[in-house]
């Protein structure tokens, strides 16, 4: 469970460039592990000797370092929301509009209805979407970028891991929610650009399989991070 004491902190007026969580999704995304960005506590240490002790990479120590900050704050960086984000926040709901087609009972958590699924006391992921056993991870890039989508005919993992690694945890998630077997999950992964002339290349689907590597170290991999951050917070008596 999450330290008592953490949720009497009071906050102090507003500091950019951090913001203060409001509503359900961004509390619990506080101070958690997401599937965004797990791709950091599965690095490996870089020196053998870290490796056979089975130690946390820099790279993890750092991700854990910034969800106890988070925790003992109250606070989440607040990252800079760049033409390209924004550009994918507005055509998101046009390609899950397409998608529908396939999926009449996926279910958005894009724009005003975000959902966190819940894996542990201090993880859990926010898929794009959700349709029944099936999670989505929807990217709305540039043309050339979409077009190496096209491309790659369904390699996500050596495009881009942390897409694959995202989609990956949510399967974990989503899974344990509806207390279904992770190994029974889906993932899709779409690209979307309506820049394409050619309306047939405007949207791009791949299934991400669930990975059994993964799938095994992954419940570990959370624990031992919960582990170091707990080991953290209770320096503190909280």
């Amino acid at each position: 469970m999450r330290p008592q004491g953490l949720k009497n902190l009071k906050h102090q007026p507003m500091i950019e460039p951090y913001i203060y969580p409001e509503g359900e999704w961004m509390n619990k995304r506080a101070g958690s592990f997401t599937s965004s960005q797990i791709g950091s506590l599965f690095t490996e240490p870089r020196s053998k000797a870290d490796k056979e002790a089975g130690n946390l990479s820099e790279t993890a120590k750092s991700y854990i370092m910034q969800k106890v900050s988070e925790l003992l704050t109250g606070t989440i960086r607040n990252s800079y929301q760049t033409p390209e984000m924004q550009w994918g926040l507005q055509q998101e709901p046009y390609a899950i509009e397409l998608l529908k087609e396939n999926y009449n009972d996926l279910v958005y958590y894009g724009a005003e209805n975000p959902k966190f699924f819940q894996y542990s006391d201090f993880s859990g992921g926010s898929p794009d979407a959700v349709s029944h056993n099936i999670v989505f991870e929807i990217k709305c890039p540039n043309p050339s970028t979409h077009i190496e989508y096209l491309l790659c005919e369904g390699d996500i993992k050596s495009m881009n891991k942390d897409y694959w690694y995202q989609l990956q945890m949510n399967m974990a998630c989503v899974a344990k929610e509806i207390g279904m077997d992770v190994m029974k999950m889906q993932g899709i992964f779409a690209s979307y650009c309506p820049l394409m002339i050619e309306s047939k290349l405007r949207l791009v689907t791949y299934v991400i399989t669930p990975d059994e590597d993964f799938q095994s170290k992954f419940p570990d991999v959370i624990s031992k991070a919960e582990q170091h951050l707990r080991t953290i917070i209770d320096k503190f008596n909280l």
